[in-house]
This record gives structure tokens, sequence and C-alpha cells, in this order.
């Protein structure tokens, strides 16, 4: 979700180790299209095979999980299902950014600015459904559990959080914490350094540890205010937000009008920007559907499935090899976290 709560949102800076042998859900579409956007060639076109089929995908996640394994977290990789209908305007605000990059990138290509052309490139990345099926067989040879939610991923993992079978959501959407998970983890990467989107420069990142509790009482509001907020500023469900309205402004509104939340979205003209309700895109946070009959069964890992997996997109069975070779059971740590 593109809105802006960062801006009041604390957190604590935490070490990969903190995380060892915990359960968290990963918000996997987030995942690879992260991947399918910043692992790409020098011209901006993704990684492929022999065939010209996309790799960049299995590229990042194979990387991603050695980088599990030897940090002996308890991944649990949770798909996305069917969007709400109410998501329709945001898909086709992607759909459009999607073409209008891709377009910028042909010129950019054909006027030889190759650095242009990057930053263009990773904007056109789409999720095919190939790639979905590739990530899920590779997940399941590494020993993941995999769960399929009805919708929103985000409100998968919060409710299985919310059922005691997990520690935290991984993404890095705030998503999570509006669906009701107590904790997000940010930035849970390989490096600790990160690729600037569209460019060949580096940042430093941190992992990022998010108290859903400690949030709510550092602002002074309730779960169900917190919603509000990200509602005033835009969510998927109500792209835009309404204009001028920024996390800090939404705030202080929010606790100017609280309990009278029907006359703040009249004063705030509600119905100039959007042609459904506000209390419509309030319940998706409170009604979204999930998969209450999952399974969260860790299984070996399977190494020559692995290879097999990847030496057929062409990867280098030595590569693969030396990866695997590093992988090995990790001591479980004291949690930091009680």
């Amino acid at each position: 979700m593109g809105v802006a709560l960062k801006d009041i949102l604390e957190y604590d800076d935490i070490t990969i180790d903190k995380l060892s042998n915990k359960k968290i859900a990963i918000d996997t579409f987030n995942m690879l299209y992260q991947f399918l956007a910043s692992i790409r060639q020098s011209d901006g076109n993704p990684l492929t095979d022999s065939k010209g089929n996309v790799t960049s995908h299995l590229k990042g996640l194979f990387n991603r999980l050695i980088y599990f394994k030897k940090n002996n977290i308890k991944a649990i990789f949770v798909f996305d299902g069917v969007a709400p209908k109410l998501k329709e305007k945001e898909r086709e605000l992607r759909r459009e950014k999607k073409i209008e990059a891709d377009k910028k990138y042909k010129e950019a290509v054909d006027m030889g600015l190759m650095e242009e052309a990057r930053k263009y490139a990773s904007g056109t990345t789409k999720l095919e459904t190939f790639m979905i099926e590739e990530a899920k067989e590779i997940i399941r040879a590494f020993g993941f559990p995999i769960v399929d939610a009805p919708s929103e991923g985000e409100a998968q993992a919060a409710y299985m959080a919310k059922q005691g079978d997990l520690f935290a959501a991984a993404s890095q959407d705030f998503d999570s914490l509006l669906f009701g998970a107590q904790y997000l983890i940010r930035n849970v990467s390989v490096s600790a350094k990160r690729k600037v989107a569209g460019t060949s420069q580096y940042k430093d990142v941190s992992i990022e540890y998010y108290d859903l509790d400690k949030i709510l009482d550092k602002l002074h509001i309730s779960q169900e205010e917190l919603i509000h907020v990200a509602i005033m500023c835009g969510t998927d469900f109500n792209p835009g937000g309404i204009k001028g309205i920024g996390p800090k402004k939404a705030l202080k509104l929010i606790k100017e009008y609280r309990g009278r939340e029907d006359e703040l979205y009249k004063t705030l003209d509600w119905h100039s920007y959007f042609t459904h309700t506000w209390v419509e895109v309030y319940n998706i946070f409170h009604k979204m559907p999930v998969n209450k009959e999952y399974e969260l069964e860790f299984s070996e890992m399977r190494r020559d499935s692995i290879k097999e997996i990847l030496v057929k997109k062409d990867f280098s069975e030595d590569m693969i090899e030396r990866q695997l070779k590093g992988v090995k059971n990790v001591k479980t740590l004291d949690s930091f976290f009680g």
C-alpha cells in the first residue's frame, strides 16, 4: 500500500539474529515484485533463461530462501488470492503506470540513455501466473509451508498472528498492521544494502520492527482510528485519499472527530473523491475473508529437487551446490522479544 504511514509510525532497528527460530509470515507477492523490479540486466531487462523465460524472481527467491535457512527463520509464505472489488481502481492505476513506464523505457533505449531505461524498466514489472507456480515449487523444495489466502495476503497473515500461530508479518507495506497484526517486520533482506530502484546506487537499510500496541499507545489512538488515518491518506481501496491530507493531519483530524467519523468524512467531502462509501473501505479491514484451514508444516529441504528446478532455468549447478553447502542448522537463540 502506498500510504505514507511511516511518517507517524515508530519502530525499532533489529538484527536478523533476533528473528531466529521465529515463525514469520512472508508477504510473498510483495517480495516477488521486489525481485522482478530490482534484479535486472544493465539494459533494464529482467534476467532470462536460454528460452527467454524470466528468471529474476527465481534468482531473488533462491537467495532469500538460503538466507532464511542460514538464519533459522521459520518463514511461512502467504500468497494473495482474489483482490477485493474495491481494489480494481488501484489495479487500473497500476496498469496505466506500467504502460507509461514501458513507453518511457523504449524511448530511453532508442536514445541510448541506459540509466534512464533501467529506471523505467523497473516500473514495467508484472507478476505472471507461471512465476507464482515456479515460486511455490522452489519454496516447497526448501521445506517452507505455503498458505493461499482467499483474498489479501496481509489479512491472512494478521489472522494467523492473532491465532498465535506465528510471531510477525514481514512485508514492505503497512497493511498487516491495519488488519491487526501485532508485529510487522520490514526490510528482511539478504543484504544490509539495497539497490535504489531504477539506478545502480545502493543505500543502507536496517530491519525495522513495528509493535502495534506501542504504536497505538504512542499516537493515543485505537486500532480502528489507525484505519481511519490510513483511509484519509489513501489505501489500495480508495487510492489517492483526500486531497491535502497526510498522516499527521489525518491523525489530528481523527482525534478531533473521535466517535464522529461520519461527520468527519462529510466535512472532508468524501463523495467528491469516491463513488463508494468510507464504510465500505473501513469494513474491508474488518471483514476480509481468510483461510482458516491452513497448515504450517515445515519439512526437510530437498536439495536434489532444488537443483533440478534451477538447472532447468540455466542456473549454474556449481553455484547452487556452493550456496546449499552453506546451509546448516542454526542453534536457537534466546528470545529477544520475551
